[in-house]
């Protein structure tokens, strides 16, 4: 699968030329579904929603997104890896699926040699968050009260196998704390739980939570990103406080099941790079709190590599120390 990707990332990027009109007439010639496999209003589902506009037109054809939630990705996704492989059924994926959830533990019936990675568009990192009304300020605060309260806390997670469960896990691990983790269908879920104090803390997704915390309705203590948020600049990042950071960021790209025709491949290719080479779409992904992240099949699957390595190296230091 890697000399296909290398040869069709090659074949699409070494033209500047518009998708040919002989594979405009082939493919696509009526709608694709486009399978999200998270609950509305989290990043997963807002990317593609913030994109599927510009995406559609570019194709020429109508995209019909369908939410299929359920166990961190791997239902919905696990349609996709089945579905015809026609070029009609495409996965709005993210890359903790292929990362994280095959070290949770849980049973993944795929891989992604069972896919085609078109290509990632956004990413999305993650912000420690309390209700403003809670006694916390700032992360040390925070650590220093659960320290000394040991079982008293708890934290909403998006489930087993989510960056926001193992970003979390390595925060309690390296600051030696006890804090209960109570599972949520997803980001947003996790998110109105801190807001209703049914929980004191979690780790929000940017794009979910960037409008409340602006409204003061979330207290931001850390965040996952690389570097300080230029919304959050008082807010500090993971690897400031000497905690790990590598893999912890949501990638979100699109997917295809294997063997779907070459020529549909080199239109989908082709497509999403137009479609994120557009400034308004640029823009709609900033405003609601997600990076424009464009990168070809071959990057992409690099990524993945990289990402994986990094996922199991801390899982075995976290999970199964020696």
């Amino acid at each position: 699968m890697r000399e296909l990707l290398t040869g069709l990332c090659s074949i699409a990027l070494s033209s500047a030329l518009p998708i040919s009109d002989a594979m405009a007439e082939s493919y696509p010639s009526h709608p694709i579904q486009i399978i999200v496999p998270a609950t509305p209003g989290g990043p997963v589902d807002t990317a593609i929603r913030v994109i599927e506009p510009e995406l559609s037109t570019v194709l020429g054809t109508p995209l019909v997104l369908v939410n299929r939630p359920g166990a961190s990705g791997i239902v919905g996704m696990s349609s996709v890896a089945t579905a015809a492989p026609t070029g009609y059924t495409l996965g709005a994926g993210v890359s903790s699926i292929f990362t994280v959830v095959h070290i949770s533990g849980s049973s993944v019936p795929f891989t992604i040699d069972d896919f085609l990675l078109i290509g990632n568009y956004a990413s999305d990192v993650s912000v420690l968050a309390v209700s403003p009304d809670s006694p916390w300020r700032s992360f040390d605060e925070f650590i220093v009260y659960a320290r000394d309260n040991p079982g008293k806390l708890s934290y909403a997670s998006a489930g087993a196998g989510t960056m926001s469960s193992l970003s979390m896990q390595a925060i309690i691990s390296a600051s030696k704390l006890d804090i209960t983790a109570v599972p949520f269908a997803g980001g947003a879920q996790a998110t109105m739980a801190v807001i209703g104090r049914h929980v004191d803390a979690a780790m929000v997704p940017y794009s979910t939570g960037a409008q409340m915390m602006s409204e003061g309705k979330l207290r931001p203590l850390l965040t996952t990103a690389p570097a300080r948020l230029a919304p959050l600049p008082d807010t500090p990042t993971m690897s400031e406080k000497g905690l790990p950071t590598k893999g912890f960021n949501l990638v979100l790209g699109l997917y295809a099941p294997k063997q779907i025709p070459q020529d549909a491949i080199s239109v989908l290719i082709q497509a999403l790079r137009r479609t994120m080479d557009t400034s308004s779409v640029a823009a709609k992904l900033e405003k609601v709190g997600l990076f424009p992240h464009y990168e070809d099949p071959q990057a992409a699957h690099a990524r993945l590599d990289e990402e994986f390595r990094d996922i199991v190296a801390l899982d075995r230091k976290l999970n199964r120390p020696q």
